[in-house]
């Protein structure tokens, strides 16, 4: 039950096995994909993180019901088509990252030179 929801949060932030096991300490694709297939499951701690980086709730996760899926999160699938893999992945790190993790990447970002003809940071 948890590997079924993993997976469709998983595929509904748009990330893959390996992306999903990165963003969440190093784990590996065959993990991820002993807990989508049901051979393993997460560690119960893992819930949480899992919960923040997919950006939907720890009952999701837990819950294949109908109600539970009024619990996701996130934005619906068009509203992030237009971004790339890359900037997926930077959204769903940052949702993970604590505060102090967060003000390190937004300062690393807005110091960092634009391309040529791009608006100025905020």
């Amino acid at each position: 039950m948890v590997g079924k929801q993993i997976k469709k949060a998983r595929l509904l932030a748009g990330l893959t096995q390996k992306q999903l096991g990165e963003l969440i300490g190093g784990k590996g694709i065959s993990t991820v994909s002993e807990w989508e297939s049901g051979k393993r499951s997460p560690d119960i701690e893992l819930i949480p993180i899992l919960s923040k980086i997919l950006n939907v709730s720890p009952a999701f996760l837990i819950d294949d019901s109908e109600d539970a899926a009024l619990q996701v999160l996130s934005l619906p699938k068009t509203d992030y088509d237009f971004l790339s893999t890359e900037e997926h992945t930077l959204i769903s790190a940052y949702r993970a990252a604590d505060d102090r993790a967060r003000e390190d990447a937004l300062k690393t970002l807005l110091d960092h030179p634009r391309k040529k003809g791009e608006p100025s940071a905020i």
